[in-house]
């Protein structure tokens, strides 16, 4: 077998902070950092200059004033701010070219254009600039149930930025559909001021129309599962009181039938199509959902196949599988057996494997093949294990977790000890241990320098 020693880190939260624990498992990447021998910190040749470098090779002319015009909103002294060229200086023309572009950059012109003028005292620089318009002030006519502050929020629009059509146009839609997910589905909103070069502000009306709440959700054409359970995976239902009705979202109907369908298909119902229809009440204020499926067969397994693997034969990795050939297709159960799969990969060392479970689909209807894709990788042994407890007091010796891991230099990774390890630091009680906060003790187990793997998925 081939194995090698692979670095680990890892988080682990104290009882007043956050610690982290690093476990190395495998070559350590100081020689990345380290000095060559007889070499000092600090010496060696010297390094190139950073930034753009002007080379000015004609007669060399003295600027004698820098003007500014064109300028309303922006002061000059920001202006300024932005350029290089400056009275007393050389005149270099790279240097004005430079001072153009970022002033343009800067985004708070879209044009720049520059002037000479030589005069008894000097050579005088002239920069016109060109402002892009900024929001002076923003206003909404026609909202009645949502407040300005409301619309103005969501908007994402504020006083001083840049009066930009694509910026105007995005606060629109943001607004509109803010009112589609409240049940204003009929609210309508366009610009009035706002889309022409010469506007100062925006003004943007608003048409609420009425909300419309969600008076009633069925289901039909649904056999395996009931409407009862259908309904706790969508949003559109109605509300628990009629004051506190649920209210009708174009975009949450759309969400819910992604949902159901997904659904579907993890029972095995991989042709299930689902549609809605609306039906609306004498006033236009509700209506009745109806989600009309259309289950199509269920698939079973014919096959359970794998490929890659050499360390485990067939036998050993498909002999505890929950999902086996002459079964209905179930996700859950798939999901259950490629973590079992992985487990038994992790704890052998190979705790970078990578195993894929792929449904196949021939031209019989109804069934279906399962192949389980599996990169074994390299087996890896302990090297180093470090600790980092960080926080406000950190009187916590390292020992202290040490004693609480099962892991020692030197030994096969187990993954299933790692577990173990990390349960026994969380039951320790002397690190905090706030999973809804995202802190708690962790042990993050990384690859050696050099090994290129999806890390995200862990």
């Amino acid at each position: 077998m081939n194995q090698r020693t692979l670095q680990f880190r890892g988080l682990i939260a104290l009882s007043l902070l956050a610690a982290s624990i690093t476990s190395a498992f495998g070559q350590a990447g100081a020689a990345r950092n380290a000095i060559p021998s007889g070499a000092q910190a600090g010496s060696g040749p010297s390094l190139p200059a950073i930034g753009p470098q002007f080379e000015n090779t004609g007669p060399q002319r003295v600027v004698f004033a820098v003007r500014i015009v064109g300028n309303e909103s922006v002061p000059e002294s920001k202006v300024r701010s932005y350029m290089k060229t400056m009275a007393g200086r050389n005149y270099n023309p790279d240097v004005v070219e430079q001072d153009v572009r970022t002033l343009v950059s800067s985004r708070l012109f879209h044009n720049a254009k520059t002037y000479t003028q030589e005069t008894a005292q000097g050579l005088v620089v002239t920069f016109q600039v060109f402002e892009r318009p900024t929001i002076r002030y923003i206003k909404f006519i026609g909202n009645e149930d949502l407040s300005d502050d409301t619309l103005l929020k969501k908007s994402g629009l504020k006083v001083g930025d840049a009066l930009e059509l694509y910026s105007i146009d995005e606060a629109v839609s943001k607004i509109e559909q803010y009112y589609h997910s409240v049940g204003y589905v009929g609210a309508r909103v366009y610009v009035q001021e706002g889309n022409q070069p010469q506007h100062k502000g925006v003004v943007i009306v608003v048409h609420e129309g009425k909300p419309i709440n969600v008076a009633a959700t069925n289901f039909v054409g649904n056999t395996i599962v009931s409407g009862s359970r259908l309904k706790t995976l969508i949003k559109t239902v109605p509300g628990t009181l009629m004051i506190f009705a649920g209210k009708l979202d174009e975009k949450a109907l759309v969400e819910d039938i992604d949902k159901l369908t997904a659904y579907y298909r993890g029972l095995g119902y991989f042709r299930a199509r689902i549609s809605r229809e609306l039906e609306y009440s004498s006033s236009g204020e509700w209506v009745t959902v109806t989600f009309v499926v259309d289950e199509g067969p269920r698939y079973t397994v014919r096959n359970v196949s794998f490929i890659g693997n050499k360390i485990f034969d067939n036998e050993a990795l498909g002999k505890d599988l929950d999902l086996k050939p002459g079964e209905t297709y179930v996700q859950d159960k798939m999901d259950k057996d490629l973590n079992r799969i992985r487990r038994l990969y992790g704890s052998q060392g190979y705790c970078f494997s990578e195993i894929q479970a792929e449904p196949r689909f021939g031209l019989e209807p109804g069934v279906l093949d399962l192949v389980y894709n599996v990169k074994e990788g390299n087996q890896y042994r302990v090297g180093n294990v470090v600790v980092k407890i960080e926080g406000d007091y950190t009187h916590t010796r390292r020992t202290v977790a040490l004693n609480r891991l099962s892991i020692r230099p030197g030994d096969i990774i187990d993954v299933r000890e790692i577990e173990a390890s990390k349960r026994r630091l969380r039951a320790s009680q002397l690190f905090q241990d706030s999973p809804q906060m995202g802190i708690q003790p962790q042990i993050v187990v990384l690859p050696p320098d050099g090994l290129e793997m999806d890390m995200k998925r862990r």
